[in-house]
């Protein structure tokens, strides 16, 4: 049986890198960072051209191998596993995309292990599809076949909360305009009016603090 490409639907390279380009400035004093689900190590380039040191963990061997291949330090297994043996190893953490993955156990199980393998004061970025947009929740949301739920942004909050993160931004957005296109720009502006908050910005964001004085 023939499988759908795991970026089919995720955007090329090109538009991936401008989306991920400005994360980069939160880690910018907050290495060593980790990449959870590092796929084609996008990421994980932005990261090294700043500077900061990186590595990355997917359960892909394709992806480790490409990744690998543009000599990034990646391991082959699954977030869960690596966090469970990497206690406070971490001043970052980039989690994209990745926990609507999961049901939900498996999330605050790999959010808990994210908080016990940061090092105090570190953060979290976590970044998933917005529930609260139409046309998310209608098709985008369902492209991907390994898809398991949608995480709504006050249910994210309330499970980073309950594992002891400090919530130090959150937002829901675009990402870049490359993502509309110029020729469907009018009829997204039009449809932004219409529907106001709830057709637009496709990406939830949530970027959490271990509290320095934490253990």
């Amino acid at each position: 049986m023939k499988s759908i490409s795991l970026y089919k639907f995720g955007g090329s390279a090109d538009v991936v890198r401008r989306i991920q380009g400005p994360y980069v400035e939160f880690f910018r004093s907050a290495g060593p960072v980790l990449d959870i689900g590092c796929g084609r190590g996008i990421f994980l380039e932005l990261l090294a051209k700043a500077g900061i040191e990186a590595v990355g963990v997917d359960a892909s061997q394709a992806a480790v191998a490409a990744c690998q291949e543009k000599g990034f330090k990646v391991h082959c297994e699954s977030a869960q596993s690596y966090l469970h043996r990497s206690p406070n190893q971490f001043g970052g953490i980039f989690c994209s995309h990745v926990i609507e993955h999961m049901g939900y156990d498996g999330a605050l199980n790999t959010l808990e292990l994210c908080y016990n393998a940061l090092h105090p004061g570190g953060s979290l970025l976590v970044i998933t599809p917005n529930a609260q947009d139409l046309e998310v929740i209608a098709e985008m949301f369902w492209l991907d076949p390994t898809h398991v739920r949608p995480y709504p942004k006050p249910l994210l909050k309330t499970m980073l909360e309950a594992v002891g993160f400090h919530i130090k931004l959150e937002k829901q957005y675009l990402g870049t305009w490359r993502m509309v296109g110029r020729r469907n720009l009018p009829v997204y502006l039009f449809r932004r009016f219409l529907l106001g908050k709830y057709f637009g910005k496709p990406n939830t964001l949530m970027l959490a603090t271990k509290e320095s004085h934490s253990i």
